[in-house]
């Protein structure tokens, strides 16, 4: 913990050091694998990208898991720490007081949109950093105008301390290849399909079908930093074929998974 401590510290003496952001400020960083930031906050609310893997990020004791499909916000002078296990390259955004104001009050989740990945790739490929032309100024304004009614989602993963919803989704986390369809759980839960599914979009925000693909995609994610075949991973998360895989993969992720481990640096 010293050495994130350390870190953190450094990263809130370098906040004081630079300017107010105009309205944007933008820091680009490769993070090495295995790196824990212990909880620290920035004088400005943040948003926070990644080019591959998963994000974790703790705030006020809810943990977010963010894929590269979103971005993390966090208002200003909220109290978090991250984790990621993977090497990644990492943007963060400080948002002016006044363009915070059109976010959300609270951390959660910011899907991006073909239009917000480009204007924001577009930043990060000039390497802007400051806002220094009336146009990056409009950019950065018309970014934030539409992050503003982007979906926002507390969590890519959420979780629900629901008796019956809670048993269903502990059940699936400890075996994810299980593909009881929602009549079958409700049967085995001596409720009713209808029940269930009332119950994942009140406490999920989203359907039986769509949690139980998420939850794949993470572990899809954390074994394509390892060795195992790729065939296998479909198998192991309940595929009836390596094609069925590989399609839900490039669906969620926008490319295959051959594809990401190459992004990743690995080599079968």
């Amino acid at each position: 913990m010293e050495q994130t401590l350390s870190q953190a510290l450094a990263m809130a003496e370098q906040d004081r050091a630079l300017a107010p952001p105009n309205p944007l400020y933008l820091r680009y960083s490769q993070i090495q694998g295995g790196n824990a930031l212990a909880e620290h906050s920035h004088p400005w609310g943040q948003l926070s990208h990644i080019s591959l893997g998963i994000m974790e990020v703790e705030v006020t004791g809810r943990r977010l898991i963010a894929p590269p499909e979103f971005l993390v916000w966090v208002p200003a002078n909220e109290p978090h720490s991250a984790y990621n296990d993977r090497t990644l390259h990492y943007t963060s955004i400080y948002v002016s007081e006044a363009l915070s104001a059109n976010l959300p009050t609270t951390s959660c989740l910011l899907q991006l949109t073909p239009l917000l990945k480009a204007l924001l790739d577009d930043f990060v490929a000039r390497r802007v950093s400051h806002m220094s032309t009336p146009s990056d100024v409009l950019q950065a304004e018309l970014l934030i105008d539409r992050l503003a009614v982007a979906d926002s989602q507390h969590n890519y993963l959420p979780w629900s301390s629901d008796r019956l919803l809670g048993t269903l989704l502990a059940s699936l986390q400890a075996a994810p290849d299980d593909n009881r369809t929602l009549e079958q759980w409700a049967e085995q839960l001596h409720t009713t399909s209808r029940t269930l599914a009332r119950r994942c979009h009140r406490d999920l925000g989203m359907s039986f079908g769509q949690w139980r693909t998420r939850l794949r995609m993470v572990q899809a994610l954390s074994w394509l930093r390892g060795p195992m075949p790729i065939q296998e991973m479909g198998w192991r998360l309940g595929y009836g074929s390596t094609s069925a895989f590989i399609a839900m993969f490039q669906r969620e992720q926008g490319c295959s998974p051959q594809r990401y481990r190459q992004q990743l640096g690995i080599h079968d």
